[in-house]
C-alpha cells in the first residue's frame, strides 16, 4: 500500500494541472470580436495616390502642376500646341516604358524634381503623322531664312541643317532647341559647345 500512497500526491498535482489546461483552452481568449473588415488603410492610400498605379491615362497635373500650367501660356510651346492642336501630356510624353520606370516609388507627397530630365521626347514623336511630319528637305526650306543662329563672325547656320553637320550634332533633339515648358532660344543649345560664340569647328582647342 505504501507505493500507492506515494503516488497519490503526484497524481493529484497532475490532475490539477490538467484541469487548469483544459479550463484555459475552453475559456474565451480575450480577443475582440471580429467585425466585417473594411478596406485596408494602406490600400486606400495607394488607391488615392496617382503615382502608385501610374499609366498614360493618369492625370499628370496632380503632381506636375508647374508644367501643366504652361499649357495655358500662349507664348510657350506647350500652350501653342495645346491651343492649336489640342495636345495633352501623353501626346508628346508617350514613352510608356520609360515613364513607368521613373514613376516607380513616386507619390504626390514627395518633392518634385526641378527639371524633368529622366525621360525625353524623341524626334519621331515630334515628326509623327499629323504633327511636324515634314521631310528633311521641307524642314530645311522652312528655316532657310532664319538668322537666329548667327555667330560672332557673322556666319549664319540654318537651324535644321545643324543635325547633319557632324556626328556630334546628330544627338541634338528637337526639344533641345524647342523647349515646350520654358522660353528657349536655339542658340542656347549651341553655346554648350560653341562657348566662344563661333560656329566654326576646331577654333577653341
Amino acid at each position: 500500500m505504501k507505493p500507492i500512497k506515494r503516488l497519490r500526491k503526484p497524481l493529484a498535482a497532475l490532475a490539477v494541472v490538467a484541469a487548469i489546461i483544459i479550463a484555459a483552452g475552453c475559456s474565451p481568449q480575450g480577443e475582440e470580436p471580429k467585425t466585417a473588415e473594411g478596406p485596408d488603410p494602406a490600400e486606400q492610400t495607394a488607391a488615392a495616390d496617382p503615382a502608385s498605379d501610374w499609366s498614360l491615362a493618369t492625370d499628370c497635373t496632380t503632381c506636375h502642376s508647374t508644367e501643366a500650367a504652361t499649357t495655358t501660356e500662349a507664348s510657350l510651346g506647350a500652350g501653342a500646341h495645346a491651343t492649336a492642336a489640342g495636345t495633352d501630356c501623353a501626346t508628346c510624353h508617350s514613352d510608356e516604358a520609360a515613364l513607368a520606370t521613373v514613376h516607380q516609388g513616386a507619390d504626390a507627397t514627395g518633392a518634385m524634381p526641378q527639371k524633368l530630365r529622366k525621360t525625353s521626347v524623341e524626334a519621331q514623336t515630334c515628326q509623327a503623322a499629323g504633327c511636324h511630319d515634314l521631310s528633311t528637305e521641307e524642314m530645311l526650306a522652312l528655316t532657310a531664312d532664319v538668322t537666329d543662329l548667327t555667330d560672332s563672325k557673322g556666319t549664319t547656320v540654318n537651324p535644321h541643317e545643324v543635325m547633319g553637320l557632324t556626328p556630334g550634332h546628330g544627338d541634338i533633339a528637337c526639344s533641345d532647341c524647342h523647349g515646350m515648358h520654358r522660353e528657349t532660344a536655339a542658340a542656347d543649345t549651341c553655346v554648350g559647345c560653341h562657348h566662344a560664340g563661333v560656329y566654326e569647328c576646331n577654333t577653341c582647342h
